[in-house]
């Protein structure tokens, strides 16, 4: 449904639970996984991205302990474009996701599921995992592009969070817009939409 109403360049997937022998098809779309992480015969997460056949690419070969995919698209400008899902039990810390930063060719734009809280980016509360965030952004230089909207809806209690965070490059920052889908289409996680005037991948 997505595909038809937005046509999108780029879409990044969390929580794929695909095993590493599927893949995701979608006519006209070049697909990339990572595969979910199989315990005890249950599937936990996984991560993709889906890029539209028109567009130059390539996949970046990623050496990460984290549930992470990333690929170089060439537009206008070459950007690195990387989904990433930490779950939210997961024991990764600041570290690992500098590593992660280190192997994405700049400018980046860091996509995914944090599952990681702060007031910064519209939650109601600040944990351990938000400040190592926060912390990396600032060290890093890096921007957030979420407005303070709710991502996530706990489909238990109804409350609403902002785990989903979009993170790019200062020089991506003005070139970029960012909202929330009203529909949930599904899922507990708002679709999130990134679009740009400038002929860059939405």
């Amino acid at each position: 449904m997505l595909l038809s109403l937005l046509h999108p360049s780029v879409i990044c997937l969390q929580e794929t639970f695909l095993r590493e022998s599927k893949n995701i098809t979608f006519k006209g779309f070049s697909s990339y996984q990572k595969p979910a992480q199989e315990i005890n015969g249950v599937l936990h997460g996984g991560s993709a991205i889906l890029v539209n056949s028109s567009i130059p690419h390539r996949q970046l070969d990623l050496q990460t302990c984290l549930q992470a995919v990333a690929v170089r698209i060439s537009c206008q400008k070459a950007i690195t474009v990387c989904s990433i899902y930490l779950p939210p039990t997961s024991k990764w810390t600041k570290n690992d996701l500098e590593d992660l930063i280190n192997q994405l060719p700049p400018p980046i734009v860091l996509l995914g599921d944090f599952n990681a809280h702060s007031t910064e980016w519209g939650c109601s509360k600040n944990d351990s995992k938000g400040k190592m965030i926060s912390d990396l952004m600032l060290q890093r230089n890096l921007s957030l592009l979420n407005d303070g909207s709710a991502t996530y809806l706990h489909p238990a209690s109804g409350s609403q969070s902002a785990i989903d965070l979009s993170i790019c490059d200062p020089s991506l920052y003005l070139d970029l817009s960012w909202k929330v889908h009203e529909d949930l289409c599904g899922s507990d996680h708002f679709p999130i939409i990134i679009y740009s005037d400038r002929a860059m991948p939405q």
